[in-house]
């Protein structure tokens, strides 16, 4: 069995073993996930409740982000206090003074019990900086508590605000459920435990509208931990799951995934519809509005993601689902990666050589070097890898220190590596199979006097992938998408 089939059957095997209230048990269950720009400020809370409340027709679980620019904070004030830097302190009374403004613009003259709340856990927040001022360094652990904070505050003042205006609404801290471990490929939900234990919650907790909070969660020791990178749209994901929702609805501030980047296309348009594997491509090659992670437990489940604007609530977005557009072209967007740079190792002596390639990516991948495109040509002659621009320089000592021997002998000529590059990508189901589509999107690259540096295509015809010099990024993403 393959790991996605057994993830898939995991899930399905938690299906159904979280208790709904016996009222409610013939209503859908939908689930929300707000980001940080949509809970700003009160105001951003409030337009949050309202697209909830006017929502009536579901159970509803909702997610949610810290507040805008709250995570970055909270992570230079740990680093700052560790440097002993001073500063922490202004920074730490700037950030307590927009959580208690928030919550008393948000509550008015019903603020007091959160504020009172706020006050003692950013007091708790300042007791551990003070800590980490006098070890000097930012404990991995502390770091952790101290960088999910946000989302517990911005889940706390959701859930009073909603049960202000007169509605029942439970609050769920992550930590208290979801259990997590960290390998090579990121995080891994334990699905079992973590389904067991939100079972046991739940039966305390029978209300009809939860708040959740996004991001946090603990590791199998009971150690506070986090999602990482879009850990709050992965806690979207892993809880629509757990709650074997209908449907997961992002929030966000834009109309949905585009066809490209609309600060370099003007005429990007949103897409209606997306598969799971065309939107997993576009978010890798830097459409930013879901992160691939986000859509494993969506697609083991074959649960639909909408992609929505907060500050347009009518507009549909773009559904992400097993199936996308078929009567669309076969191209659904163009993606743009950059600030990267090509390694190229080339050489005569790799020639019907095996395992050459293995030692490149072995020592890319002792470097702590993560490869975006790869390509070779089936002379053997050269394997050129393209990775990130802070990790090139770091890319070719490794390289050159594997491939020493060979370097001194003559058998490899070089290892080079081109700065300024970018890579763009044009995805969509519709590309497999189809006889043209490289065709026309070299002719338009060529039309737009654009040199290519290289090509990859997976087997799948999914993606075409081509690298290009920095300075004729934008011109050839604009190219591509006219034509």
């Amino acid at each position: 069995m393959s790991p996605f089939a057994k993830l898939s059957a995991t899930l399905a095997a938690t299906r159904h073993t979280i208790a709904r209230p016996t009222d409610l048990a013939q209503l859908p269950l939908t689930a929300h996930k707000f980001g940080g720009s949509s809970l700003a400020d009160a105001d951003c809370f409030r337009r949050v409740a309202a697209i909830l409340l006017e929502r009536d027709d579901a159970i509803q679980v909702t997610v949610v982000s810290a507040m805008q620019g709250v995570t970055n904070a909270l992570i230079a004030l740990a680093q700052a206090a560790a440097r002993r830097d001073a500063g922490w302190q202004s920074q730490w009374s700037a950030l307590r003074e927009r959580h208690l403004h928030t919550a008393r613009e948000l509550l008015a003259d019903k603020s007091g019990a959160s504020c009172v709340w706020l006050e003692a856990r950013l007091a708790d927040l300042a007791d551990t900086l003070k800590a980490l001022a006098v070890l000097g360094i930012p404990a991995r652990e502390a770091l952790d508590a101290i960088q999910g904070l946000g989302e517990v505050w911005s889940a706390h003042l959701l859930r009073a605000h909603i049960e202000s205006l007169g509605h029942d609404c439970a609050l769920l801290d992550a930590r208290d459920v979801l259990v997590v471990s960290h390998g090579e490929l990121g995080v891994a939900v334990d699905w079992q435990s973590s389904a067991a234990r939100l079972a046991d919650w739940r039966t305390q907790h029978p209300q009809r509208r939860v708040v959740i909070t996004g991001f946090v969660a603990r590791d199998a020791s009971g150690r506070a931990t986090t999602l990482g990178r879009n850990g709050s749209d992965f806690s979207g994901a892993i809880f629509a799951a757990l709650f074997d929702a209908r449907e997961l609805h992002i929030w966000t501030d834009v109309d949905g995934v585009l066809s490209a980047d609309p600060r370099l296309v003007p005429e990007a348009v949103p897409l209606d519809a997306l598969s799971y594997e065309e939107a997993c491509e576009l978010a890798y090659f830097g459409a930013r509005v879901i992160h691939p992670q986000t859509m494993l437990p969506a697609m083991a489940l074959g649960l639909p993601i909408h992609i929505r604007n907060t500050f347009k609530p009518a507009h549909p977005g773009t559904c992400i689902a097993s199936g996308g557009d078929s009567a669309a072209g076969p191209v659904r967007g163009l993606s743009l990666a950059d600030q990267l740079a090509i390694v190229n190792v080339e050489g005569a002596g790799m020639i019907g050589v095996p395992g050459t390639a293995e030692r490149v990516f072995a020592a890319l991948r002792d470097a702590k070097v993560s490869v975006v495109m790869i390509s070779q040509g089936s002379s053997e002659h050269s394997i050129c890898v393209v990775v990130r621009a802070a990790d090139c320089a770091r890319a070719e000592v490794a390289l050159d220190a594997v491939f020493s021997r060979e370097l001194r002998q003559g058998q490899i000529q070089a290892i080079t590596v081109t700065p300024d590059i970018s890579v763009l990508a044009a995805v969509g189901d519709g590309m497999a199979g189809t006889p043209g589509v490289a065709a026309q999107l070299f002719a338009t690259l060529g039309r737009a006097q654009v040199n290519i540096r290289a090509i990859a295509q997976g087997a799948s015809e999914r993606n075409i992938s081509v690298a290009l010099a920095s300075a004729d990024a934008s011109r050839a993403l604009r190219a591509a998408h006219a034509g």
